[in-house]
């Protein structure tokens, strides 16, 4: 749009005092049209110069922001374009490494399972050597859970396990053993047990009671590394796996007094006990031969005043 200034005629007076002396009023209009135009020519040509310029320089700012604008658009276009196949690749090796890190963790926690399985059947193994009354206990407790039966019960054992339970000497063992009938299954491992009353058999060992539990172990461990793996951030350094606490296998080790120790105890303090008396008696005879040094040493100690008494008269 062009930008018109309004024209200002000079005053008469100027007018009338810059007007030469003679001129008519036809002159004198003429030539006030004539400045007039040409104040009108100049003013237009002011203007367009003007509103030329500012026209330029807002074109000129436009057109530069919006060159910036289509440029940064384009660039970032073109950046998108060349960091999609790098882009790919890195995603690629990220998810590489989140399941490597996921089967690392996996072997590991089977590996801890594996490990708690096999002290857990060390230490019932040694717990039904020391003590094999423990089997007895578990035969109570599945004996508890089945119905009653007035026919008599018959327990399958390990012939290890039935060899160490008639050794025992125990009245607990002695009185089972008149209710029970025991037969040996080679079959059995060591620890298993099989119960078999009314006509309903039962498995009283422990080898299904350590698999639940270890189950329940398996269980745990899998959701806490589930939940770690869903949580990775590879900014941030991994927490080592922590190795889950050993579960006491309770239903198998139940305390109960071990009746070899027992007696075995009672045989040692009599043993002792019969050894003093005799060490009296063998130092009982050292008294008369330290007597006669006793005497010496008295006929000594009189032989001195005597021979002072000698060397005075003298």
């Amino acid at each position: 749009m062009k930008a018109l200034r309004p024209h200002r005629f000079p005053p008469l007076a100027q007018l009338h005092a810059v007007a030469p002396v003679g001129q008519t009023g036809a002159q004198l209009q003429a030539s006030l049209a004539q400045g007039f135009q040409e104040g009108l020519a100049k003013g237009y040509d002011e203007g367009y110069a003007s509103g030329l310029q500012s026209g330029q320089a807002e074109a000129r700012q436009a057109a530069r922001a919006e060159g910036h604008a289509e440029g940064l658009a384009a660039g970032r276009e073109q950046a998108r374009e060349q960091l999609t196949q790098p882009l790919a690749a890195v995603d690629a090796l990220v998810e590489h490494l989140q399941q490597l890190q996921h089967d690392y963790q996996a072997a590991v926690r089977r590996e801890v399972v594996e490990l708690v399985e096999r002290v857990a059947r060390q230490v019932i193994r040694a717990e039904l050597t020391l003590r094999p009354a423990q089997l007895l206990a578990l035969v109570d407790e599945t004996l508890a859970a089945m119905p009653p039966s007035r026919d008599g019960v018959e327990v399958f054992l390990n012939p290890d396990d039935l060899r160490r339970l008639q050794d025992l000497t125990h009245t607990t063992a002695r009185s089972r053993s008149d209710k029970w009938q025991f037969q040996p299954d080679a079959s059995l491992a060591v620890g298993e047990c099989r119960v078999i009353a009314g006509g309903r058999e039962a498995d009283a060992g422990c080898g299904q009671r350590l698999a639940a539990c270890i189950d329940q172990v398996r269980g745990q461990l899998a959701g806490e590394g589930e939940g770690l793996h869903s949580a990775v951030d590879f900014a941030a350094p991994t927490a080592p796996v922590e190795a889950p606490a050993e579960p006491a296998p309770a239903p198998v080790i139940a305390p109960e007094p071990v009746p070899a120790v027992a007696l075995a105890v009672p045989e040692v303090q009599a043993a002792v006990v019969e050894t003093e008396p005799v060490v009296e008696e063998v130092a009982e005879p050292a008294e008369p031969v330290a007597k006669p040094k006793r005497s010496r040493a008295k006929k000594a100690t009189t032989a001195e005043p005597a021979a002072g008494d000698a060397k005075e008269a003298a």
